[in-house]
């Protein structure tokens, strides 16, 4: 049952008993031991849920047990996320930087905001764990992980977990998101870097070296131009948001996305062009995976149906007529919080991490802002 709320947030006796396979009269038992120790609380509804008649209770797990801490590097951006047990974000910091911004810097920023999150009273709760995400392909990747979980532990001593970032902005996605109602997903991140999630089943595939979902580096052409990764050809090396912007004469992708809207035809072809290459490997994907459901997220998505008409287009030219009925391609909704919030949702599927306090609600409210 901890287990379910922690990857849920909250959830109904129902909805807990068809998780669980658990009788009622179980979960009730349970539940009042639960609540007793201060480790489970009743909840309100989710927002926006509809019933007729009486709405069921919700349970959630006690917000005052923890406080997970979501961070996310990406090529140009350390962003922050403070979130109680129950999914509710608490407070966020973001900075941008350039590409060349060195790491050791980074690190300080990252820290910095961690701590002004949990000694501002934005998380007053005790920190539980702290999960991060950093770019797939980064010079001196093992080192500069190496680096941040001894920097981190050091600060904080808890639990650190690392992980992709564009897999971690698949999973938040997939967990609050578009894809929220999903079992099984293709999310493509697309954005200074390419690189994805695969969820089949209801659970994120990894692959057998962790590296399943690097769409960025699928080969579209063997003699195409240089890719970061030092091959050629890579669909990052045509579609990453600095190509994309260089083709279109765009400062920005505020700019490209104004000049989409003013019809202008460099724009469109250069967007065309990014879909139909998107779509070719989402297509291969579909085919291989027998999967319908697509999330494209990242700032090119910020593009709107200008890209995901092209990708579709592209997608069902290339696939059987079945996957091609069942298409489904939605835009992320998560925004520049994806990452660290993927990096939170990585902690909470993380069973090895403790994140609840046998206390009860009085001592967990006379202990906030120590570890319990």
């Amino acid at each position: 049952m901890l287990d379910l709320l922690r990857v849920r947030g909250s959830a109904s006796r129902a909805q807990i008993a068809e998780g669980t396979a658990l009788s009622r009269a179980t979960i009730s038992e349970i539940t009042a031991e639960l609540r007793d120790a201060g480790l489970v609380v009743l909840a309100q509804a989710p927002a926006g849920s509809t019933r007729v008649g009486r709405t069921p209770e919700h349970l959630t797990l006690n917000p005052a047990t923890g406080v997970i801490v979501g961070v996310e590097f990406s090529h140009t951006r350390v962003t922050v996320v403070a979130c109680d047990i129950t999914h509710r974000v608490l407070g966020s910091r973001m900075l941008d930087h350039g590409k060349e911004e060195p790491w050791e810097q980074r690190f300080t920023t990252a820290t910095d905001f961690v701590g002004q999150l949990v000694s501002t009273g934005a998380a007053s709760f005790p920190l539980r764990a702290i999960g991060v995400g950093v770019p797939g392909v980064i010079s001196g990747r093992a080192q500069v992980l190496a680096a941040l979980e001894q920097r981190l532990t050091e600060h904080y001593r808890v639990p650190i977990r690392t992980e992709n970032n564009a897999r971690l902005a698949g999973l938040a996605e997939f967990s609050w998101g578009a894809g929220q109602d999903m079992r099984d997903l293709i999310y493509m991140r697309l954005s200074e870097g390419v690189g994805g999630l695969l969820i089949i089943d209801d659970e994120p595939r990894l692959g057998n070296t962790g590296s399943a979902g690097e769409f960025g580096h699928v080969c579209l052409d063997p003699n195409g131009p240089v890719c970061r990764c030092s091959n050629r050809g890579c669909l990052e090396a045509y579609v990453g948001m600095g190509a994309v912007l260089r083709r279109a004469g765009a400062a920005s992708v505020e700019d490209l996305v104004d000049a989409l809207d003013r019809s202008e035809s460099r724009a469109h072809a250069v967007i065309a062009d990014a879909g139909a290459r998107i779509g070719l490997v989402l297509a291969n994907a579909c085919s291989i995976l027998d999967l319908s459901s697509i999330v494209l997220g990242g700032a090119l998505s910020e593009a709107g149906e200008y890209l995901v008409r092209s990708v579709r287009q592209t997608i069902v030219r290339h696939v059987n007529a079945g996957i091609a009925e069942n298409l489904k391609i939605q835009v992320a909704q998560l925004g520049s919080l994806d990452g660290a919030l993927g990096s939170v949702a990585l902690v909470l599927r993380d069973r090895t991490i403790p994140v609840g306090a046998r206390t009860t609600s009085a001592t967990a409210r006379d202990e906030r802002g120590r570890t319990a």
